[in-house]
């Protein structure tokens, strides 16, 4: 007799307040993944976030099917603290890559835990976009963090920056370090000729509130001087070990050896 599967209760982010004892009326394309894509039904139980680090149990109390608006009625009745929020704050500071392995890097390290992403242009990343295109590749982005964290249990939506040059990151990293608006904060590049590895500098540094912040370059790597301009800026150099990794891979990499050394890693359902 094979073991029974436990079904997992469909999650759904709300961009608004959520109250317990309360009834929510969805938007029309939520309403439409839940009913025709989740498929699901009349008194069925859907869990709810809106960022606000809680869980909202909510039952269909009407699918919308009927009605010319198709928007689907739940009943909000409780709500429960999340405990997926690992107690490591991780900043990733990523090159924007081409085609779709930026997808695919923001995607894995909001599974992982990340807390802050910060798109960066560099020399090798892609070009800086005009501003309304800007606006809509964030808006996309901004949809991949919200379906990572609604498959992964996560109810802390991840910020998302809008992206600024190396230059200016690093410049903000000296200014914040020079008037000591940050304190505990590990600033590290990935950077394959530096002779201490990243799990090493980890397992030396340990601070009592941890703050990890990554910088990943683009598909060919950062540049010696950006390296190196990132040094003189206080970010400590370091490599991931013997094998080169693609940028969509570095990111999540290294967001999970923070994890395992500093976080809650080995915590982590499949």
């Amino acid at each position: 007799m094979k073991p029974r599967r436990t079904a997992r209760t469909p999650r759904f982010f709300h961009e608004g307040e959520l109250q317990p004892n309360s009834e929510l009326e969805l938007s029309k394309k939520a309403s439409h993944h839940l009913i025709t894509v989740v498929r699901t039904k009349l008194d069925d139980s859907i869990e709810l976030f809106n960022g606000d680090g809680f869980n909202y149990r909510a039952i269909v109390t009407d699918t919308g099917q009927r009605n010319a608006g198709k928007r689907a009625i739940l009943q909000v009745e409780q709500r429960a603290k999340a405990t997926t929020e690992s107690p490591v704050f991780i900043t990733l500071v990523q090159a924007i890559s081409r085609g779709d392995r930026m997808d695919t890097s923001l995607r894995q390290s909001v599974e992982l835990g990340v807390n802050r992403i910060q798109p960066l242009y560099s020399r090798q990343s892609a070009k800086a976009l005009d501003d309304k295109r800007t606006t809509k590749k964030m808006e996309h982005w901004q949809n991949i963090i919200i379906s990572a964290c609604e498959q992964s249990g996560r109810a802390c939506v991840p910020h998302l920056e809008t992206p600024i040059s190396l230059t200016q990151w690093l410049a903000e990293q000296s200014a914040e370090n020079q008037e000591h608006l940050v304190d505990n904060v590990l600033n590290l590049i990935l950077a394959p000729n530096a002779e201490l590895t990243f799990a090493e500098h980890l397992k030396s540094s340990s601070p009592s509130s941890p703050h990890c912040s990554i910088l990943i370059g683009p598909e060919s790597g950062f540049d010696e001087d950006e390296i190196d301009a990132a040094v003189n800026a206080g970010v400590r150099a370091v490599n991931f070990g013997t094998r080169i990794l693609r940028t969509e891979t570095a990111g999540p990499a290294s967001i999970a050896v923070v994890q395992s050394l500093w976080g809650d890693l080995g915590q982590v359902s499949v």
